[in-house]
């Protein structure tokens, strides 16, 4: 796991504490129907997690006790204490400047480093003269570190659940109004977190101003870590102890005051685990990519024969939905776990889902599985949100509203690339129709437009979708100062998922086989 840097190494340690929850559910409701299981999503377990308990009085406190040193904070990155360190080194003689005892002395002894020796005494080649270096790594700036850390950490781990928090109130409120969505998709909201629309008015307000109040802090900070007192200082102390500077000096006794809060109220990094607690992570990451997925497919029109057992260690369920078909199963690669999806009409289009935690190695495992299983799509799905999203990879997550969604776009597209006659709308219970040009097809219930067409530079065969008289707003990324993450959170839902290839900011269509725009 050495791959890992420091920040992903924390976030690991968060979400293995998170999925903890999915092994116990995996071994207390294996080997049950689909009805079951539904009720079991919503009564036992959630596939979406914002802390129901979570105190944002606290955490305001707590972000105005960070804000208050963080101008000691940037005094210090700018001018720290430090200490001199003398160092005797042997160098070319035009380069030393002070020379004493010991440097005659040393080069009386030392012969080799003569250049010559003359009536009027030795020709020196090199000396021996003493330098000054400055010594960052006092206790006292080690601590400053450690600080560092543990604020970076604090803001990190309480900013994910905020963003979620506030994106997720949102969305909430565009789709109520526009609805655009899928017939169940509100359905699937409330199972995956029972009341939680309830509770957005009310901690909407102050939710927006603690992660103001985060990114001030953050934007304060990361750019300074590039200093020498953060740079060069790679240990931290073990227990904090109060010294001179951390008691008395006009800055040090902030951080020393800060460090003891963050102590006594457990706001401290942990940033290692374990191979077997990482090995327990992936199994369990595995299982959540599992029982979304089946989530995912019985909330989008298909159903499952009730009798059917579902068995979430070594799965094989079908499903359908008018002429199609949907088969969901577990597919072993040299120890590399996948799960595949294949929709099947008029023929085939296979998905294969490639959960993973190390995601350094996503090119070799996409090698490997590509090499022994055929499929029409790889999908390598992550725990962890990135601002671009890569036409490969998903972020599924439990903290990630979303993460459903995810899947049933591209259950949407295996339908839509399985069925050639165009007759039944893959996105509700009416038909299609022909639309006003050749290739294009229409659902005047749910407005959904499928247009079949030619890639200019593959000449190949192609499709994609779009909702008919809606217009999403064009995004710019300059409005979104620090709220990065919102934008490409938009950009993605642009069409609320009823897209099957990636847009641009203007929602222009990208061609998914050169990558271009052709309209």
């Amino acid at each position: 796991m050495e791959e890992f840097n420091k920040d992903e190494l924390e976030e690991l340690c968060e979400l293995s504490k998170c999925y903890e929850i999915i092994s116990e559910f995996v071994d207390k409701y294996n080997n049950t129907n689909y009805i079951n299981f539904d009720y079991n999503i919503v009564h036992k377990f959630t596939l979406f997690l914002v802390d129901p308990d979570f105190d944002f009085e606290l955490l305001e406190s707590q972000i105005n006790r960070i804000s208050k040193v963080l101008p000691p904070i940037k005094r210090i990155f700018a001018k720290p204490v430090l200490h001199l360190i003398e160092i005797d080194e042997i160098q070319p003689i035009e380069a030393v400047k002070k020379i004493n005892n010991d440097t005659i002395n040393h080069i009386s002894r030392h012969s080799e480093l003569w250049d010559d020796l003359t009536k009027d005494g030795i020709k020196p080649l090199k000396l021996l003269t003493r330098s000054y270096q400055d010594n960052y790594g006092i206790y006292e700036n080690l601590v400053f570190c450690k600080t560092i850390d543990d604020i970076l950490y604090f803001v990190r781990k309480n900013m994910k659940t905020l963003k979620n928090f506030n994106y997720v109130n949102q969305s909430m409120e565009f789709d109520l109004l526009q609805r655009v969505n899928h017939l169940n998709y509100f359905l699937a909201l409330g199972k995956l977190h029972t009341g939680y629309v309830r509770n957005f008015d009310k901690y909407y307000v102050v939710s927006k101003h603690c992660l103001n109040g985060l990114n001030n802090i953050y934007d304060t900070i990361v750019p300074r870590l590039k200093r020498p007192v953060y740079k060069k200082n790679k240990q931290r102390p073990t227990k904090l102890k109060k010294t001179n500077i951390l008691a008395m000096h006009r800055e040090y006794k902030h951080i020393y005051a800060l460090e003891k809060y963050f102590l006594a109220n457990k706001i401290e990094v942990n940033n290692s685990i374990s191979k077997k607690n990482y090995q327990l992570l992936a199994d369990n990451y595995f299982g959540y990519c599992t029982i979304l997925s089946i989530f995912s497919i019985g909330h989008f029109n298909f159903k499952c024969a009730e009798d059917v057992i579902i068995d979430f260690h070594n799965l094989t369920l079908d499903f359908d939905y008018k002429s199609w078909k949907l088969s969901i199963k577990h597919e072993n690669v040299t120890n590399i776990k996948t799960i595949t999806i294949e929709v099947k009409k008029d023929k085939n289009y296979k998905i294969v889902l490639i959960p993973l935690i190390n995601f350094y190695n996503k090119d070799e495992v996409l090698l490997k599985v590509k090499g022994n299983i055929k499929a029409d799509e790889y999908i390598v799905c992550i725990p962890f949100e990135k601002n671009i999203y890569e036409v490969d990879e998903r972020c599924l997550d439990l903290s990630n509203l979303e993460s459903f969604r995810r899947i049933q776009q591209l259950v949407l597209k295996a339908m839509i690339y399985s069925d050639t006659q165009r007759k039944d709308c893959p996105f509700c219970d009416h038909v299609l129709i022909p639309y006003e040009k050749e290739g294009t097809y229409q659902c005047e219930s749910c407005k959904t437009l499928i247009t079949d067409t030619l890639c200019k530079k593959t000449k190949e065969t192609y499709s994609f979708t779009k909702i008919i008289g809606y217009e999403p707003e064009v995004l710019d990324i300059k409005k979104y100062k620090n709220e990065e993450w919102l934008y490409y959170r938009k950009k993605e839902a642009m069409l609320h998922f009823r897209n099957i290839t990636q847009l641009d900011e203007e929602v222009n269509i990208i061609c998914p086989l050169c990558n271009d725009i052709h309209e």
